[in-house]
């Protein structure tokens, strides 16, 4: 199996969905931004505090399951360096400086993409490979 990169909806959908040993099995092939810790970290508020989407209990449930994935999967540090090459792949590629973080790390190590990020897995399917959760999974 090729490593993955895992962007922050494909984790959270992997969370919330599979069971833990498939979580485990996918998880010891991947890796993750540390961008990502924030963003599931905002994702769980969103919907906990926001929109009361999940209830408490979920919530709880959800943020324990998430820490210990968060504690066991490699993640890629933010290179100061990295930082005006991935503004000018933003610009380029017309994405968030957060989506092109992703595709710009996939594609400088060779991962492979998963995220249910529509407009991200467009842009990124013309340089590297690209999955979902649902064809992770299937």
């Amino acid at each position: 199996m090729k490593r993955l990169l895992i962007e922050a909806s494909s984790l959270m959908l992997l969370m919330k969905t599979a069971n833990i040993q498939t979580e485990l099995d996918y998880l010891r092939a991947s890796s993750i931004l540390d961008l990502t810790f924030y963003e599931v970290g905002n994702a769980i508020w969103k919907e906990t505090c926001l929109t009361k989407f999940i209830t408490q209990p979920e919530s709880e449930v959800l943020r324990n399951r998430v820490q210990t994935v968060l504690a066991k999967i490699e993640r890629i540090p933010c290179e100061a360096n990295n930082f005006q090459k991935i503004f000018d792949f933003s610009e380029s590629e017309k994405l968030s400086f957060y989506d092109a973080s992703y595709l710009f790390n996939a594609e400088e190590k060779g991962l492979v993409l998963v995220t249910e990020d529509t407009v991200l897995r467009t842009k990124a399917e013309k340089r590297i490979e690209v999955q979902n959760v649902k064809g992770l999974l299937s």
